[in-house]
């Protein structure tokens, strides 16, 4: 037989055929396919138990704390609308500022908005050598005369020169030509005052609005400038002999400040704050010149004392923590906006950050929310001792170092402990803590020093110890709220004196005052050392 003519079998494969290729490819598919399965469960279990643990975390604790009576709804801080006739806020020269078109926040009226604003404009900016009551200064009227008529000249299209000179005027001059200067404002003022004599004042700001920070605050600012119009005023009368009217303005800017008393926000209060550390200029060169009469100390010593900033910081800072709450929500909602808080300027929705945020549990925004109002709890609200009246630096301190500190730890460690937007929402409250309570301090000594001038005119000699003043020029006597002593007090000739807390720094330091240098010539009053002196010479 030929064995060659006898064809030969096909060589056996070697490889895995396509029949055998199809099973092992289905098998691959069918295990990605379960561990996809099997991921998409445990992110969905994770969505799953982090919702449910925040919703539950956050619902305990509000349980907890509707039991204290704290209020953490934003919404129901917001003070009761009150009728036009009896609203303050409603006078045509602030009204127009918050009359917005419903559930928005579009002027109704620009003309007349634009009308108040070129009102305000005509006031020039603060001289800094202006004066300053804390380091023994008055008002200086010929530096402001000169601010006037460099802001008439710029109007004018003159040119100003970098040095423009305070013309050659002894104060009285001054104060004649600065008066003229100041007429411009006359109408709001009368408006104002005439506007006071209505028991409520409620601005009407956007509190329905779905960004709770997005709420517009203008009418701060025309408070702020119509009390340096006023404290202005003030010292331009006193200059000019004429205390009643100087008075009748310290007392309108008090009222200014009591005007925005009930809104939840602090920045309002911290406002208010401002307002009272301008008054006190025309107030101690009323003192400084002995130009308050028994009547006006009791006028002055009245309307001071119906302040209480020491619970009005208690106030702000509940209110600061409903807010937060609120923004929290609004993000939740909204988890785009979370890295806007940080951030002064808008944040593009395409960026990377902002889709990353939207995958977020909702519940991480709860437990958010419980640990931002722990914080509160904790390191923010402790401090103040009402029925002590007592500030506890230390205390304040303390807890600043340790908001700080947590921020400091980085986002991953930020984001894992759920303090993250805690960081972006507590800002340094302790120095909003210190302004508050330098404020009531301020207000405490003033109170002391009409009654001091009320003993020197009724006895013809300062007392010998602030004990002597309770209870026939006082009720009670203040304390220093740092230290809870009695404010240091000393008398400098017979109709001079000091008094004084140990400030900030709780160490008396003689009735000494710290400066800090701010520019080549100007140095300012620093509240972080030294003592908060009232001192009359």
């Amino acid at each position: 037989m030929n064995h060659a003519s006898i064809p030969h079998p096909p060589a056996a494969p070697t490889g895995p055929t396509g029949s055998m290729r199809r099973p092992l490819l289905r098998r691959l598919l069918q295990a990605l396919l379960c561990l996809g399965i099997c991921f998409i469960t445990l992110i969905a279990l994770f969505y799953t138990v982090v919702n449910w643990r925040g919703k539950r975390a956050w619902a305990a604790y509000q349980k907890t704390m509707d039991a204290k009576g704290e209020v953490l709804d934003y919404r129901k801080l917001v003070p009761p609308p009150v009728p036009d006739d009896q609203n303050f806020a409603m006078t045509p020269s602030l009204a127009a500022l918050l009359d917005f078109h419903p559930g928005t926040q579009t002027l109704r009226d620009t003309n007349a908005v634009q009308a108040i604003e070129q009102a305000f404009n005509k006031l020039p900016a603060d001289p800094r050598r202006g004066g300053d009551w804390r380091k023994g200064e008055r008002t200086d009227l010929a530096l402001w005369v000169a601010a006037f008529n460099e802001a008439a000249d710029r109007a004018a299209g003159k040119m100003i020169g970098e040095n423009h000179p305070p013309p050659a005027l002894d104060r009285s001059q001054a104060a004649t030509a600065l008066l003229a200067q100041l007429e411009g404002f006359d109408p709001i003022l009368d408006e104002l005052r005439a506007a006071s004599q209505r028991p409520h004042s409620r601005f009407n700001l956007c509190y329905d609005s779905e960004n709770p920070a997005a709420i517009l605050l203008p009418h701060l600012a025309k408070l702020r400038n119509t009390t340096r119009i006023l404290c202005l005023r003030a010292s331009v009368h006193l200059a000019l002999g004429r205390a009643e009217t100087a008075l009748d303005d310290v007392l309108l800017a008090l009222h200014l400040a009591d005007s925005i008393r009930n809104e939840p926000m602090l920045i309002s209060h911290l406002v208010r704050c401002a307002i009272l550390r301008s008054a006190m200029q025309p107030i101690w060169e009323g003192f400084a010149d002995r130009q308050w009469s028994e009547t006006h100390l009791q006028a002055l010593n009245q309307r001071l004392g119906k302040f209480d900033f020491l619970a009005d910081d208690r106030a702000a800072m509940r209110a600061e923590r409903a807010f937060g709450n609120a923004i929290i929500a609004y993000i939740r909602e909204k988890p785009k906006m979370a890295w806007q808080l940080g951030s002064p300027e808008p944040v593009s929705e395409n960026g990377i950050e902002s889709l990353l945020v939207t995958l977020i549990p909702r519940g991480w925004f709860y437990l958010e929310q419980v640990s931002y109002n722990r914080l509160f709890e904790e390191r923010v609200l402790p401090g103040i001792d009402l029925d002590a009246r007592r500030a506890d630096v230390e205390a304040m301190r303390r807890n600043e170092a340790l908001v700080a500190e947590s921020a400091r730890r980085g986002f991953v460690a930020n984001m894992t402990s759920f303090r993250l937007l805690s960081g972006m929402l507590v800002p340094a409250l302790g120095r909003a803590h210190q302004r508050i309570v330098y404020t009531q301090s301020m207000i405490d000594q003033t109170r002391i020093a009409c009654a001091l001038e009320q003993h020197r005119l009724a006895t013809g000699e300062l007392p010998p110890s602030l004990a002597d003043l309770a209870p026939r020029f006082l009720d009670k006597l203040p304390h220093d709220i740092i230290s809870g002593q009695p404010l240091r007090y000393s008398r400098i000739d017979p109709r001079g004196f000091r008094v004084y807390s140990v400030g900030w720094n709780g160490t008396d330091d003689g009735g000494e005052v710290a400066l800090e240098r701010k520019g080549k010539s100007n140095e300012t009053v620093d509240t972080n050392l030294g003592d908060w002196v009232w001192l009359c010479p």
